[in-house]
């Protein structure tokens, strides 16, 4: 009797501890479409309206904007328009833009 006493508090106690470890969530996390998927680009018209030429930083690309004339241009989406130089309006490194899929076709005039 004392046999199997113990194999079914042994069976129990391995039971309580075993089910927890069965709910938990697996520690890596790797989604499918993040790594097989394609990042969109957003084509925007950059207009420099501050009369002055000046330079964004798109990533790792360094745009040249005239005063006054469209720069049309493909980046994707989360990319962050950074100023290089402190303007009037801007400072050196602050953002001016961060790219969206839902401006994919507008014009950003920057002042």
């Amino acid at each position: 009797m004392n046999r199997r006493h113990l194999a079914v508090i042994a069976a129990l106690a391995a039971s309580f501890a075993v089910s927890p470890a069965l709910y938990a969530a697996p520690a890596v996390h790797a989604p499918v479409h993040a790594m097989f998927g394609k990042s969109k680009t957003v084509k925007l018209t950059l207009i420099n309206d501050s009369g002055s030429p000046m330079e964004l930083k798109a990533g790792e690309e360094v745009i040249k904007l005239d005063a006054g004339k469209p720069v049309v241009v493909n980046l994707p989406a989360g990319t962050r328009l950074l100023a290089t130089e402190t303007t009037g309006s801007h400072q050196a490194g602050s953002v001016i833009a961060e790219v969206a899929d839902s401006l994919n076709g507008a014009t950003l005039h920057i002042k």
